[in-house]
């Protein structure tokens, strides 16, 4: 299965799906100069899309005051309907917003990450 990384950052999400046989192609992340409001793709290439979009302005600790989080999140939706694969998964801290995305089925998953340690790191997956 084709993949398209959204948002890849150290690219953690793409090295799982990778290692479980997936091919993964990033859209580039901000922090190699790669702006995703720049980006654009085309309809039915890829089988599904994978992205973590930026969380600073959904965390508890809120340590943005900025709107950012969420135009990022909006640039998710957008190459999702651009790209109309067959799925898509987005994961993101608990607060994130929830979103629908027409002609998907939806699941929210909050899954504890902090198993190994004292630190609670509930994290929240969309998935088609």
């Amino acid at each position: 299965m084709l993949v398209l990384s959204l948002f890849t950052g150290a690219g953690l999400l793409d090295k799982a799906f990778r290692e479980q046989g997936f091919c993964v192609v990033s859209a580039g992340d901000i922090i190699y100069g790669q702006d995703i409001r720049d980006f654009h793709t085309i309809a039915g290439k890829f089988d599904g899309v994978i992205g973590g979009s930026p969380c600073q302005d959904f965390s508890g600790l809120k340590r943005n005051k900025t709107n950012y989080s969420q135009e990022m999140l909006d640039e998710y939706i957008r190459v999702v309907k651009e790209a109309d694969p067959s799925w898509w998964l987005l994961e993101n801290v608990a607060n994130v917003p929830s979103i629908k995305i027409d002609h998907y089925h939806q699941q929210r998953l909050d899954i504890n990450q902090g198993w190994y340690s004292d630190t609670t790191r509930l994290r929240h997956i969309r998935k088609f």
